[in-house]
């Protein structure tokens, strides 16, 4: 005699947690089956003349125990398996929700469950489960019946299709099931999945793989590590990012296309602990709507389109080395430093792109093509993201095919590593120039404050800070004030001059501004930097000066708004024993004056100063293999700073050693 089992959830959400794809749902059964600790599956359709009229999915699992079954089909969650995340085996496990079983409703009509079990005292009993896609609310449970065979296991079937699902054919089916559970298989050696008697085997189709760690995510108060493997298959399998655990297995699938992946086959493993987490608190489902996944789901995306662009170059090394035969290519030696191999990835990307758009273009002229691909050369070298000369003057591109390009470049991320190297690399080159003139003997005797140094400091603010903006230079406090107001939103112009407590008017280097808007909208920090040169030591004059822009602030109402903090540096290349003295008070040896109503006053030096700038740079230095001496950086001021560098002899003799 059977029973019913009654879920104890509203019909409405069962229906929504039911919709599935048949893919999906056959899925969902599978993982079932290896949590309930199988070492054998099987998925089998039944197929005829009319099509397909049943599924199964077959386990040596060790079923379901008939005093539980009540309890695991009536409701959702509260499962089993959300006792410890490990099975009895010790295997991770997947679901825990139970609501697997009932995305087989949007595949059949009615799903069956025959499983057998093992009781406390050794004995073999099997039943029935069964369900119908009209009345999900309804289970029916069969007496259970001494078992004829002493061992354990379920066998799941969706019978009576609601249509036929061409995505259910061998192939589709092994492709999708091999991308899923390939960690997992990968893992656990003594598992083993069929599909109509085959064996799913995934290293049999694994074409390349790659694993890259990527940045770690603050959660809660947590920090979570994160890796993206990659696996390139050799067959048409749709593409795929999975979230996973940490150990790699899928939780939930992003729907989340990646541009210029359509020539590859490959499913990409998002894994992190973190995920788990979010699974756990119901929050995975969200995607990319969850915040805290929201940057490893981007930084995912970015790795893999460099992945594609990396391994397209590597499968069409073939008309790489035509060119080299023609002797077209304009890389004629072999490549040193990470700035060059970038740069020449980039390169053979887009040309082998260009190639693949115009059919015409390796049919041309030897003399031309090389002339082309020169010069594609000369622009990803100086400037990756001016293209268009070449694109349209130099190729005659047509609109269409400029359009279908610039799709192509978007997933080019490794434009923007040439971009990021050479900013890094010109800062560098910046550094080691600037180091050059402040601290050459001849130099800093023949240095202007205003009218070179301070001009070229100008227009790199970044020296002081990146989250720091330039809002004034060379300026009175008045203006400052009104920057200032301006910053807070106040439109207001100041009715009365800002005066130092000598009265007189103060002329300030530079006011930097930024904004702490991620928690604080309405906070505001200012940094007034005051400029020596070289040849001038911070003494009793410099930091009364320094101290009189200070306290013009402290003193001023307009200037006390809430939220907002006031740094004032003074720069030069050394300290009198008076600056020494009044700096004895400062224990951390910070360079602190003046620490109080919201104003610091700050006292530095040129070497501090660049060797903490050389510092933020070092370990992007190291990874891209960038060195530059003080050559490079004289030739580097006299090439972008020629109007600030008049008089100054920039010459190696004098450099320092």
């Amino acid at each position: 005699m059977s029973k019913r089992i009654q879920v104890e959830v509203q019909g409405d959400h069962l229906d929504k947690v039911s919709k599935s794809s048949p893919l999906t749902a056959v899925t969902e059964l599978v993982w079932n089956a290896l949590d309930a600790d199988a070492n054998t599956v099987e998925v089998i359709v039944d197929s005829g003349d009319m099509g397909t009229y049943a599924i199964h999915v077959k386990d040596d699992g060790h079923g379901i125990d008939y005093d539980k079954a009540s309890a695991y089909f009536k409701g959702l969650g509260g499962s089993w398996k959300s006792n410890n995340g490990l099975s009895p085996k010790g295997r991770f496990l997947h679901g825990k929700e139970g609501q697997g079983r009932f995305k087989s409703f949007s595949v059949g009509r009615v799903v069956e469950w025959i499983t057998s079990y093992k009781s406390h005292d050794s004995q073999y009993f099997e039943y029935q489960i069964k369900g119908f896609s009209d009345d999900k609310k309804t289970f029916s449970l069969s007496d259970q019946k001494a078992s004829s065979v002493a061992r354990t296991g379920t066998k799941v079937s969706i019978l009576e299709p609601i249509k036929e699902f061409t995505s259910l054919t061998d192939g589709r089916l092994t492709e999708h099931l091999t991308s899923t559970f390939a960690t997992y298989l990968a893992a656990y050696k003594e598992v083993t999945l069929y599909v109509n008697g085959k064996r799913v085997d995934p290293s049999s189709i694994i074409n390349h793989s790659e694993t890259v760690e990527l940045p770690k995510v603050l959660y809660e108060e947590r920090e979570y590590d994160y890796e993206l493997e990659i696996i390139e298959w050799n067959t048409t399998a749709k593409n795929q990012i999975q979230l996973c655990n940490h150990a790699g297995f899928p939780l939930l699938p992003l729907e989340k296309k990646v541009r210029g992946s359509a020539e590859f086959s490959f499913t990409a493993y998002l894994k992190s602990e973190h995920i788990s987490e979010l699974n756990r608190v119901g929050t995975l489902g969200l995607g990319e709507m969850e915040k805290s996944l929201q940057g490893p789901i981007d930084e995912a995306v970015k790795r893999i389109k460099d992945y594609l662009v990396r391994r397209k170059i590597t499968r069409s090394s073939g008309q790489i080395e035509k060119w080299k035969s023609e002797k077209v290519y304009p890389y004629t030696s072999e490549v040193i430093g990470h700035v060059e191999r970038a740069e020449k990835q980039m390169f053979d990307f887009l040309a082998l792109n260009i190639n693949d758009l115009m059919p015409e273009f390796d049919k041309s002229a030897l003399q031309l093509k090389k002339f082309q691909l020169s010069l594609l050369k000369q622009i990803v070298a100086s400037q990756p993201s001016d293209l268009h000369t070449i694109l349209t003057e130099v190729l005659s591109l047509s609109e269409e095919k400029q359009k279908e390009f610039a799709e192509l470049l978007k997933d080019a991320s490794l434009s923007a590593i040439i971009s990021a190297t050479k900013i890094v690399a010109d800062r560098l080159c910046f550094l080691a120039g600037l180091e050059e003139i402040i601290f050459n003997p001849d130099l800093k005797k023949v240095l202007k404050e205003r009218s070179q140094l301070h001009k070229i400091l100008e227009e790199n603010t970044w020296v002081f800070g990146e989250q720091f903006s330039l809002s004034v230079s060379d300026k009175s406090f008045t203006k400052v004030l009104s920057k200032h107001l301006e910053s807070k939103g106040i439109a207001i112009l100041p009715d009365a001059p800002v005066k130092r407590l000598d009265e007189s008017n103060g002329i300030v280097d530079l006011m930097l501004t930024r904004n702490i808007a991620r928690n604080h909208p309405t906070e505001r920090e200012h940094l007034i930097v005051e400029l020596k040169a070289p040849k001038v030591k911070i003494g009793q004059t410099e930091l009364s000066q320094i101290k009189s822009y200070a306290f013009a602030v402290a003193d001023d109402e307009r200037f006390t708004t809430l939220d907002t903090k006031w740094h004032f540096w003074i720069i030069s290349s050394e300290l009198d024993s008076y600056a020494k003295r009044e700096l004895a008070d400062d224990k951390q040896d910070r360079g602190i004056l003046y620490n109080a109503d919201g104003v610091t006053i700050w006292v530095k030096t040129w070497s501090e100063l660049i060797n903490e700038c050389k510092h933020r740079h070092e370990f992007i230095r190291k990874q891209l293999d960038i060195n530059v001496d003080s050559s490079d950086g004289l030739e580097f001021l006299r090439k972008h700073y020629a109007d600030y560098t008049q008089g100054l002899e920039l010459d190696e003799k004098s450099s320092v050693v």
